[in-house]
């Protein structure tokens, strides 16, 4: 698997670095473990919140790659491949869609915010004034401009109904009948081809809007190091 390049960032390394000289100190059998520093709280924190960040990234990533990954003999819960196509591309637009909000979360906690994490939205972190016509609003605002276009996705998927188009809907067609019988059994090797030039499309659209995304991440990091140096002095 793929794995983001988003953990090679900077402020990783530099939050990395205070939370490891805590863990340094911390005894080896986990009892009686020292009271963080105020700065060693404060780049636990963010390093937690940046992982969250490219820790979905990574996901997105083996989403991309289990697309790929139906076995017929190895499914005993009765999924057959199209079933197994949405319920990955669903995961996906919700992995897809929720990086932008673990952004948000990680904003309030670089600039030391201290909103519950429900309350982490456009209004109380882009629009604040500490961030309002900063460099991190607005790549803020092209992080959530990006994830828009996706929102309707996840939302018919936890809303409404299952996510379908033409192409997948022709397969899911064959697939549900050829469970009931055999009649079409001289079909699956053709159907079988039509799933896979389907997958092999979706990875392809897939993979560049992940490539798309992280570009957005990094600069969103980029804009971010210099305000968590500043505060974790």
């Amino acid at each position: 698997m793929k794995v983001s390049i988003v953990k090679e960032h900077k402020l990783k390394e530099l939050a990395g670095a205070i939370a490891r000289s805590y863990i340094r100190r911390c005894n080896s059998d986990g009892t009686d473990d020292p009271i963080p520093t105020s700065q060693e709280a404060y780049s636990i924190e963010v390093l937690l919140s940046f992982s969250y960040v490219s820790d979905c990234l990574d996901q997105l990533y083996l989403s991309i790659d289990m697309l790929s990954g139906f076995v017929a003999s190895k499914q005993k819960n009765g999924l057959n491949r199209h079933d197994y196509l949405v319920y990955s591309i669903e995961n996906y637009y919700l992995r897809l869609t929720s990086v932008y909000d673990r952004c948000l979360r990680l904003v309030n906690t670089v600039f030391r915010f201290g909103l519950p994490e429900k309350q982490c939205s456009n209004a109380t972190i882009v629009e604040n004034e500490y961030i309002k016509g900063t460099g991190v609003a607005v790549v803020l605002k092209e992080l959530d401009k990006f994830s828009t276009s996706f929102r309707q996705y996840r939302n018919q998927a936890a809303h409404q109904k299952p996510y379908s188009d033409e192409n997948l809907d022709k397969l899911g067609r064959f697939f549900y009948i050829r469970e009931l019988d055999d009649e079409f059994e001289y079909l699956d090797r053709f159907y079988k081809g039509e799933a896979d030039n389907f997958v092999k499309a979706k990875k392809t659209e897939f993979k560049s809007q992940l490539c798309e995304l992280e570009k957005k991440v990094l600069k969103l990091m980029d804009s971010l190091q210099g305000v968590y140096m500043e505060k974790s002095v």
